[in-house]
């Protein structure tokens, strides 16, 4: 069995910090996930930090901090809960309507389609969410 660090770099899979260091403008702490697609990292650069040993892949902690935006537990009426959630906090900090209109999260009554529009709405304007 291949211990953790020895294991090839799985693009799919949830990479965490070894040692620390900045991307994307974010300071990344020791054991934090590395979220490289959020913050438009090159794949070239994932692999090069994950050759010289940056990052990782850890089971335990993939287990741990149950990985994911946690969308794929919810069902519709969630996911609405959700996209009422992100939409109150995008009206809170845009001036006006039509800058709302353009910023919000829109709504589908499709589970797999609402999850695909949050999750893009995140990539693009998730700044909005933070608080």
């Amino acid at each position: 069995m291949l211990r953790q660090e020895e294991m090839p770099l799985q693009l799919d899979r949830p990479v965490f910090v070894k040692v620390p260091f900045t991307a994307g403008g974010r300071q990344l702490k020791k054991n934090q996930e590395f979220k490289w697609k959020e913050l438009s990292v090159d794949e070239k650069t994932v692999l090069t930090f994950y050759n010289q040993r940056m990052i990782y892949h850890n089971s335990d902690l993939e287990i741990e901090r149950k990985v994911g935006d946690g969308l794929e537990e919810l069902d519709v009426t969630g996911l609405h809960a959700v996209v009422d959630n992100i939409n109150n906090k995008v009206k809170a900090k845009t001036s006006s309507q039509a800058d709302f209109d353009r910023k919000k999260c829109k709504k589908s009554k499709i589970a797999d389609k609402q999850r695909g529009l949050i999750r893009s709405w995140r990539r693009t304007y998730g700044r909005y969410e933070v608080d």
